[in-house]
């Protein structure tokens, strides 16, 4: 009895460490506010508080419809990304914590946690020593990169899909232990489950593939294995253009040296994650040729492990497995960078799947080539302290309100764009004169991809920040800098020109345009509470309560609701 309780007494002891590390390393994030990317998915998602969610968010673009017109659904289907499980989360986050961001927080360390514990039960099932899997798990928990996934509440997209597609895979293992089909069934869906929480586990069937040309020996069994699996990523096709349309990715005009550079470079800091910065400058990564002929060698590898595998016995193409599997997960996030729709172009996000096979690969090269089990064991321990002493500072960092949180970046210059965007437009108010200088960097950099879109971004926040100063001149510099630019404009910019048109006293044009944008948006959340914005601006306070009470009879969120009471006790209240 004493011997067959060990091994679970040993497993019970992995939870606890595990669950102990992650909270410890994770747990200063739990501080933060809504941070960026939050604002849109969470705490200003109409979708997410609307009482309908569950009857759209499958057809729905990931963060959803902002409105219920046609007219935006048509504008929110350019987004692009399809990630409705993730989107589902958050309701259920929003469900029972309301908008609480420590409890969003928490979700993401959890998950996290659960995923080595996960990555753990992988190996085991795959006959990995319990020691050199325990060790894996240890390594994955704390891995530097970890930090945008697990710190970041929008970092969740990877944490999810890994959270279903490790599952794919044990299920996988127990069909190919036992040959029973549920077994296989259960493991497409949860692969599909794994696509509708991000496509970075879009690979994961080519790996399966491989293994099934292995076992089965004929290639025509190996297609007709995996044929579950194709019809999962049908079905996800499926709901993707249903939600999407058909609309495709545009080119974003990167090119194959791009490619090896962002191979040689993401693998390098896969295999010494230390120094980060908290974003990814993609632009000396590209301009570097250490890293394009990194990343050429690297893809030549691959292609000679892919041969070796397919071409050898299945005892002698395991580790060249393992190279394979390795690189068919850094594809997508490679893949990434030809995109047109992608505004990170890289990230240490994208790399939460590889990670996981390098820690697990780093684990069982320790264990193998260290004769002696204590000095194996006195290495990681010194790799997990160095890991920890990188990640732990990034966490913490999270755990900051908005503002300061972008304050708080002590190297503007290792960021990237978009980064350092938002150091320089948060910090306006806080010092005019260092924001200036680093939006007018950005400016100055013509070499930089998103040089166009940001140029109208800064012009605009600058408008709008004046705006609020009230100095007008400046702000209307600004405004007619952007209709130099360009003919049309972003919602956005035309409601910061509305209310800057409403402060300076031209409040009828600033009518006019509130009225066009209305028309063409009658049903949209944004709009609806915009349009309010710019009434109580002008200090319409009934024009004001009627819009933001048509925006929650469609929505129902709590902030419309509380600004229409705080509204209609200020209209009873006698003049």
């Amino acid at each position: 009895m004493g011997r067959t309780a060990d091994p679970k007494i040993h497993f019970i002891i992995c939870l606890l460490i595990l669950l102990t590390i992650n909270l410890a390393a994770f747990m200063p994030s739990m501080r933060g506010d809504f941070l960026w990317d939050d604002k849109y998915f969470i705490s200003e998602n109409p979708n997410i508080q609307a009482a309908g969610f569950l009857k759209n968010f499958l057809v729905s673009p990931f963060g959803g419809f902002s409105g219920l017109d046609e007219n935006s659904a048509r504008m929110d289907r350019i987004m692009q990304f399809y990630r409705p499980l993730t989107s589902f989360s958050y309701w259920l986050d929003f469900k029972v914590w309301g908008l609480n961001p420590a409890a969003f927080h928490l979700t993401n360390i959890l998950l996290h946690t659960v995923n080595t514990i996960l990555l753990m039960a992988v190996l085991l099932a795959l006959g990995i020593p319990r020691l050199f899997s325990f060790a894996a798990a240890l390594l994955f928990s704390i891995f530097p990169l970890h930090f945008e996934n697990v710190a970041w509440i929008s970092g969740r997209t990877d944490l999810l899909a890994f959270f279903f597609g490790a599952q794919s895979v044990l299920l996988l293992i127990k069909f190919l232990k036992t040959r029973r089909s549920l077994y296989m069934g259960l493991s497409s869906f949860f692969f599909l489950f794994s696509l509708l929480a991000k496509e970075s586990t879009i690979l994961v069937p080519a790996v399966f593939l491989v293994v099934f040309y292995k076992k089965e020996t004929k290639p025509a069994k190996a297609i007709i294995s995996i044929l579950p699996y194709a019809g999962a990523l049908l079905a996800w096709f499926i709901l993707r253009t249903i939600a999407l349309g058909s609309a495709g990715m545009g080119y974003s005009g990167r090119t194959p040296l791009d490619f090896f550079a962002a191979a040689g470079f993401y693998t390098i800091k896969l295999l010494a994650p230390f120094n980060l910065s908290v974003t990814i400058n993609p632009v000396p990564v590209f301009r570097s040729f250490p890293y394009m002929i990194l990343g050429a060698v690297l893809t030549a590898l691959f292609l000679v492990c892919v041969f070796w595998v397919v071409s050898q016995k299945w005892e002698k193409s395991r580790a060249f497995l393992t190279v394979t599997t390795y690189f068919l997960f850094l594809l997508p996030p490679l893949a990434a960078i030809f995109s047109a729709g992608t505004i990170s172009i890289l990230a240490w996000r994208f790399l939460y799947l590889p990670s996981a096979v390098l820690t697990a690969g780093l684990a069982w090269a320790v264990f193998r080539f260290m004769n002696r089990r204590a000095l194996a064991l006195v290495f990681l321990a010194f790799v997990l302290l160095s890991y920890g002493f990188e990640i732990y500072p990034k966490n913490a960092l999270y755990g900051n309100e908005e503002v300061a949180f972008w304050q708080s970046f002590t190297n503007i210059e290792r960021e990237d764009v978009l980064a350092r965007f938002n150091i320089g437009v948060k910090g306006l108010a806080l010092d005019e004169k260092k924001s200036l200088t680093i939006l007018n960097e950005i400016l100055a950099d013509r070499t930089q991809p998103l040089h166009g879109m940001l140029r109208v971004r800064i012009y605009e926040e600058l408008g709008a920040f004046y705006t609020g100063a009230k100095r007008f001149d400046l702000a209307e510099h600004y405004f007619n800098e952007i209709f130099k630019i360009q003919p049309t404009h972003s919602m956005h910019f035309y409601f910061n020109y509305a209310f800057f048109l409403g402060l300076s006293g031209r409040a009828e044009e600033g009518e006019k345009l509130v009225s066009e944008i209305l028309r063409q948006f009658r049903q949209n959340h944004y709009v609806l509470t915009r349009a309010a914005k710019f009434y109580l601006i002008i200090k319409d306070y009934a024009k004001a309560a009627e819009f933001y009470s048509r925006d929650y009879n469609l929505f129902r969120t709590k902030k419309s609701l509380a600004l229409l009471q705080e509204l209609e006790l200020l209209l009873k209240k006698p003049s």
